[in-house]
């Protein structure tokens, strides 16, 4: 597999789809990954959100209810189905065969590697004895990916899985990366951390939009109108991440925004009084523990 691609299929173009497509899609010419893009829908709905989106884009297909054909011609494939319809798409007749020996990345959570090659192929996809006969099957290089909800402003933490053991070939795991730099940073990641990392990364712009806006309504009640208030909080958070992307830890940023005395400290002496600091830590120890136990099925956040 070279590392230029002609032919990029994205199958299912929800938000995380469509937020990959579009980063692709942005790229200037000389840096695109790929000469052409399939996106596969289900929906005239999804056909008319994505033909307004990409009006001009003349390097794009929208199939409807044909992802054999998109496969078939297809250099690389996506798999961002919903979850809850992934099992159908794989099994779909005739869908492994158009797939063949190409690189097939996921981004579905919840299903490994191992999930979506025995969907596929069974248990035993390397023989097929019905003839009593050994033969060797082709089969589809799959990488699995993690984005996150920050894809949609092309600023996702994606984690690619990749086993020390066993890892994919060079040309792949680059594809894999360039795709997925396209919206925001990649960090290769080992199958035994990809649970904590679903929670630890996917999980906190969820808990950073609760403490915003708190914030924010904080500001509301001493006087400050909530839309200069969202201004205030949201570039201060964005400063605060880009000190420490630059190196500098949490810690001494702390301390170089406080001194003797003054107003910062007092807040930052209420936070420790009400146990802020538990309690985050907390919440993250509870996302990453659900997310180990999200195969077992059934709401894993019932009271146990």
């Amino acid at each position: 597999m070279s590392t230029k691609q002609n032919t990029l299929c994205i199958l299912g173009c929800g938000n995380l789809g469509t937020a990959i497509l579009a980063s692709l899609l942005s790229a200037p010419e000389p840096d695109q990954l790929f000469t052409h893009y399939i996106a596969c829908i289900s929906s005239d709905a999804s056909k008319q959100r994505l033909e307004a989106k990409f009006e001009h884009k003349t390097n794009l297909t929208i199939s409807a209810g044909d992802n054999i054909t998109a496969v078939q011609n297809a250099d690389v494939v996506i798999l961002a189905l919903d979850p809850a319809v992934i099992t159908s798409g794989l099994t779909q007749p005739g869908f492994k065969e158009a797939l063949g020996d190409k690189l097939l990345i996921s981004v579905a959570a919840g299903w490994t590697v191992e999930k979506i090659a025995e969907t596929l192929y069974g248990t035993n996809p390397a023989e097929d004895s019905s003839s009593g006969e050994t033969e060797k099957k082709a089969k589809a290089t799959i990488i699995r990916t993690l984005p996150t909800i920050c894809a949609l402003v092309s600023q996702s933490l994606t984690a690619i899985e990749v086993n020390p053991a066993s890892p994919p070939a060079p040309p792949a795991l680059e594809t894999t990366e360039k795709v997925f730099s396209c919206i925001g940073q990649t960090l290769q990641i080992p199958p035994s951390l990809i649970d904590a990392t679903t929670a630890v990364a996917g999980s906190t712009p969820a808990m950073f939009a609760i403490i915003v806006d708190a914030m924010v309504d904080a500001a509301v009640a001493v006087g400050v109108p909530r839309s200069m208030a969202q201004v205030m909080v949201v570039q201060s958070m964005r400063g605060s991440a880009e000190m420490m992307r630059s190196g500098l830890s949490a810690a001494e940023l702390r301390d170089q925004g406080t001194s003797p005395g003054g107003c910062t400290m007092g807040g930052v002496m209420v936070l420790e009084e009400k146990g802020v600091r538990g309690g985050v830590g907390r919440a993250v120890r509870e996302a990453v523990s659900v997310a180990r136990r999200m195969g077992e099925g059934g709401n894993l956040n019932d009271t146990r």
